[in-house]
């Protein structure tokens, strides 16, 4: 059985001098499991944060809001459940371990025999690492940029996580070596079957790899949508998809929220082109419309 996670009203907030400011702001959600799922947005829009609210890995001294349910019960500690990809490969990996050791480490927290390391083997030849002895043997500095990147999927994988989180996988990295993050990918979706939450800023990993996408903006979901890429339905995700650019660098005017600006409306208000008093005065709810959902009056009835 393929399990849902589930957040209730999520926020969470970051202590400053003139109160708090919160990065993620009231986000609920239901994630259907074996869905693979990006999260994008601008840089600030409170991606990162969201993921860690899930894992529950939040720094301390934040303030947190909500809950967050899997398979029914509310996540009290690190998600077990999930594997996680983090971005820039040369700095998620410890310079001075070799890679088996590094593996062996993983595979200890789950109580995951390996003694042979016949299971890491396969773990990475999942991936096209074919000198898996090799690769196991080597320290990170000792592979190429490609290889490491597989290296972390196989590492993501092996714990035998029922969901994986990948944190700007191809962000700082070349094109040959953000081709083969999304091959990897493609491995874990179509052999593995796994589900997986994506936050990512590329956008044509997302269209390649995912079956809905998320828009976050100043802290909130703005829209969820299967089909994003052919029917957008807020104006910030009709404006973000226009700003891209294949579709001529068309930027939204204005600038988003600064940390600790308060709000009585929509967020968007002062940069939407369909704006009313209605906007400006009253947050908007998120509307279902199709399969799809959407924070916008222009959806709401009545």
């Amino acid at each position: 059985m393929v399990k849902s996670l589930v957040l209730e009203n999520i926020s969470v907030g970051f202590k400053l001098p003139q109160g708090v400011f919160y990065a993620v702001d009231d986000v609920s959600l239901n994630l259907h499991g074996g869905n693979f799922t990006a999260i994008i947005g601008e840089s600030g829009c409170g991606k990162s944060v969201l993921g860690q609210a899930i894992l529950n890995i939040l720094p301390s001294g934040v303030v947190k809001k909500g809950r967050v349910l899997y398979n029914g019960e509310q996540v009290k500690k690190i998600l077990s459940a999930f594997g996680i990809i983090p971005q820039n490969p040369s700095e998620s990996l410890n310079p001075v371990r070799k890679i088996g050791k590094q593996m062996q480490d993983i595979l200890a927290v789950h109580n995951i025999t390996d003694g042979d390391n016949s299971y890491k083997k396969q773990c990475l030849r999942l991936f096209g690492l074919q000198e898996a002895e090799r690769v196991l043997a080597a320290y990170p500095h000792e592979l190429s940029g490609g290889m490491l990147q597989r290296v972390l999927c196989a590492m993501a994988v092996s714990s035998k996580p029922e969901w994986i989180l990948a944190d700007e996988p191809t962000k700082g990295l070349d094109e040959q070596v953000g081709a083969v993050v999304r091959k990897n990918l493609l491995t874990i979706k179509q052999d593995l079957r796994l589900s997986m939450l994506i936050i990512t800023h590329d956008i044509a990993l997302a269209q390649e790899v995912c079956d809905d996408v998320l828009v976050m903006y100043a802290g909130q979901v703005l829209e969820h949508n299967a089909d994003i890429w052919h029917k957008p339905l807020h104006p910030y995700t009709k404006g973000f998809l226009q700003a891209l650019p294949k579709n001529g660098l068309q930027v939204i005017p204005g600038k988003a929220p600064v940390p600790g600006e308060s709000f009585t409306g929509c967020k968007f208000a002062a940069r939407c082109p369909y704006c009313t008093t209605r906007c400006k005065e009253e947050m908007p709810a998120m509307q279902q419309v199709g399969n799809a959902e959407v924070r916008c009056f222009l959806y709401a009835e009545g």
